[in-house]
């Protein structure tokens, strides 16, 4: 008896794919700055991308994101330890998107994290060695960007159950060029769910931060006020950069709730390799959040643990009767 193996494949491929379609329960991981881990205990950075890794079939995961200061130094070695890792994610077919921070700009030094010589907000802009380790071919989920071959202001696409998703990447207190172009892809894209991840928009009191850290563009209020409340299916923004778990729920323009979520745990056990947990669960409306360490085993029990009630999520068939 002979048996076509290459249709096999194919057909237990699109099972699995259905299956994942189908699907109305995921999970997104979002990693919180792993500068300091980068630079202290690789163990510690490298055990969540195992676990990701291990769990992706179990959790349905359809992307991993970072909100940024992925590395601490403007060095090599930094981005080799970073690049190394990430390629368990590339041999599993994970898509991942990466916000850049401060930290993974020439706007610090090669051997330290104070600010490099020179206009820092010019050096904040150079970001040569990220875009050389990540080029945008490592972004299976990547549709466009804002400039050529730079990640630093990107867009990505997803799909799970009835719901299809945008993920946007804003660059560190962005310039006035990356908002607008941003808006232009929500409203290209407005039968999506919309993430926005930035590295800078909360504070650690969960206030939207009003100030450009010193050597940005414009602030993150300017950010919210310029893009982020104008459009109706911005859901989520999820930042880092401060200390350490913050919610905040605002409404947009158009009426729907814009859930912005902190997470950043680096002065922390160096991060203690925690993650932000995101578990959706689209037909009860809710998104349940935790931080969960796989070096540690160990969930946080404190107000990073919350859930969300009430999600307006756009779903197909609404997306169907809108268009009539």
């Amino acid at each position: 008896m002979s048996f076509n193996l290459k249709a096999i494949a194919i057909t237990l491929i699109s099972i699995g794919t259905l299956e994942f379609a189908s699907a109305q329960k995921f999970t997104i991981p979002v990693f919180p700055d792993t500068q300091s881990e980068v630079g202290g205990n690789h163990n510690m950075f490298t055990s969540r991308i195992k676990w990701v890794v291990d769990h992706k079939d179990s959790l349905k995961i359809p992307m991993v994101l970072h909100v940024g200061d992925l590395v601490n130094f403007d060095n090599y070695d930094h981005y080799e330890v970073a690049s190394k890792g990430y390629e368990s994610f590339d041999a599993n077919h994970i898509p991942y998107a990466i916000a850049l921070g401060n930290h993974d700009t020439e706007a610090v030094g090669f051997n330290s994290g104070s600010a490099a010589p020179g206009n820092v907000n010019q050096n904040l802009r150079k970001t040569h060695k990220f875009n050389s380790y990540f080029p945008v071919s490592r972004f299976s989920n990547q549709r466009g960007r804002y400039e050529a071959d730079k990640s630093d202001n990107a867009y990505y696409t997803f799909k799970v159950g009835n719901t299809n998703w945008l993920v946007i990447s804003l660059e560190f207190c962005p310039r006035m060029g990356p908002i607008n172009w941003a808006g232009d892809i929500v409203k290209e894209f407005f039968n999506y769910n919309v993430i926005i991840i930035t590295h800078y928009h909360l504070t650690p009191k969960g206030e939207i931060a009003d100030r450009n850290a010193g050597y940005g563009d414009f602030s993150p209020k300017d950010v919210f006020e310029r893009l982020v409340k104008k459009y109706s299916n911005i859901r989520f923004v999820l930042s880092g950069h401060v200390m350490s778990s913050a919610l905040k729920v605002d409404t947009g323009e158009n009426g729907n709730k814009v859930y912005q979520i902190l997470q950043n745990y680096q002065n922390e056990d160096l991060g203690g390799g925690y993650i932000r947990l995101l578990s959706f669960d689209i037909d009860k409306k809710s998104v349940s959040a935790s931080m969960y360490s796989p070096y540690y085993k160990k969930t946080k029990e404190d107000t990073s643990k919350f859930s969300i009630e009430g999600i307006d999520f756009i779903k197909q068939n609404e997306e169907r009767s809108l268009k009539r």
